[in-house]
């Protein structure tokens, strides 16, 4: 017990002043602030600091004036029995091309041409016309309930425009405001696409309509996930499957005066403490661009399956693994073919021992065997492994 009533004791004691002012030192002067540090008298570094407090409120009254939303954003403020939110919405005409990507392909696109894509049966007859397109922007990447959405991006094909939009809590005391009308909203859909939405956008969202006492509305929608997708296309020639990579990789887009996915977060807290619009303009045209882009690739993925139009023989290649995922053997094959014609590189191997494959699958052993000896004379050492079993 006394050894308890000890501890108890020092845990009542005051801070030392000394204590209190090497932790004031540190927070206006930095971690090394300069002089000679424990050789100064007490009176110098309290004039340093009074100094240094001076500095600080010279710059905060050097600041410009804060700039209101409505200012730099075109938007409006609804009203619900939840409370308010700001509601922005864009419209692009589907004759307008996003980079290269025409987004009238919305219209002629087949709905069975995404399950190819994917190799999900489940995603047979998707349409993208009837989909909505989702992102959101965070106070976090780390998930669970202190990470929230203040803005979530919403887009969707609305006759011959495709319409973004945007719902955004000023603050937090809005979030049941924002989710009540995004509730509203996305009951209109069952089709759902994003860009890594399977990891991210749809469990957050999930948690913040529970934590909200709703359900959110897509949870059993049928979703694309273009991520995936998009780096079996695309990874083996890109360095980068970001949707800002694809973008200038693939739609020859690039962004001008955007704002880093990583600064976003600090932003919307500068918002929520001085009001400052300025920044946060930013990351409104940030969201709209995500949304358009994911809505072009979408178009564009599905246009390279349809069409075959990869000429890389790297994105040859993917395309033939794309399809065969999917079953199609045949258009598998004649794209191995066309890959290996144009010479696939470090890819050539795997190629070979792609056709051999389909060689042995379709009967013609003979054909099989050449391909699986070229192809460990190219380094696959499975071509040596498999040739080996068929003369055995």
């Amino acid at each position: 017990m006394s050894d308890l009533a000890n501890r108890l004791q020092r845990l009542r004691r005051p801070e030392p002043a000394a204590a209190g002012l090497e932790r004031l030192e540190r927070e206006m002067l930095g971690d090394a602030p300069p002089g000679d540090g424990d050789s100064l008298s007490l009176k110098a570094r309290l004039e340093r600091l009074v100094v240094a407090a001076s500095l600080k409120e010279r710059e905060r009254r050097r600041a410009p004036p804060a700039v209101p939303l409505e200012e730099l954003v075109e938007g409006m403020r609804i009203e619900n029995e939840r409370g308010e939110f700001f509601l922005v919405e864009t419209a692009v005409h589907l004759e307008v091309r996003h980079g290269d990507v025409p987004l009238s392909r919305f219209h002629t696109i087949e709905p069975d041409t995404v399950s190819v894509l994917t190799a999900e049966p489940l995603l047979q007859g998707f349409d993208l016309r009837r989909a909505v397109f989702l992102d959101t922007e965070t106070t976090g990447l780390a998930g669970g309930a202190g990470t929230a959405a203040f803005l979530i991006g919403l887009g969707f094909v609305d006759g011959e425009h495709f319409r973004v939009r945007q719902y955004f809590m000023r603050d937090y005391h809005e979030e049941g405001a924002l989710l009540h009308a995004l509730a509203e909203e996305l009951r209109r859909f069952d089709l759902l696409v994003t860009f890594n939405g399977k990891m991210f956008d749809v469990p957050l969202l999930d948690a913040r309509f529970r934590l909200n006492r709703g359900r959110f509305p897509l949870s059993d929608a049928l979703h694309l996930d273009l991520l995936h997708p998009a780096r079996r296309l695309w990874k083996a020639r890109l360095e980068s499957c970001r949707l800002q990579s694809l973008e200038a990789g693939l739609m020859g887009l690039r962004r001008t005066g955007d704002i880093p996915g990583e600064e976003i977060p600090q932003v919307y807290f500068d918002w929520v403490r001085r009001r400052d619009a300025r920044m946060l303009a930013r990351v409104f045209e940030h969201n709209r661009q995500d949304i358009v882009s994911l809505a072009a690739l979408a178009v564009l993925a599905c246009q390279w399956v349809e069409e075959g139009r990869a000429e890389d023989p790297r994105d040859v290649y993917s395309l033939a693994r794309v399809l065969e995922r999917a079953r199609l053997y045949d258009r598998s094959e004649a794209e191995y073919q066309r890959a290996l014609d144009l010479g696939p590189g470090a890819l050539r191997g795997a190629t070979l021992l792609r056709l051999a494959w389909r060689a042995k699958r379709s009967g013609d052993n003979e054909r099989a065997a050449r391909l699986w000896a070229e192809a460990g004379e190219a380094g696959e050492v499975e071509g040596w492994r498999e040739l080996a079993m068929h003369h055995e």
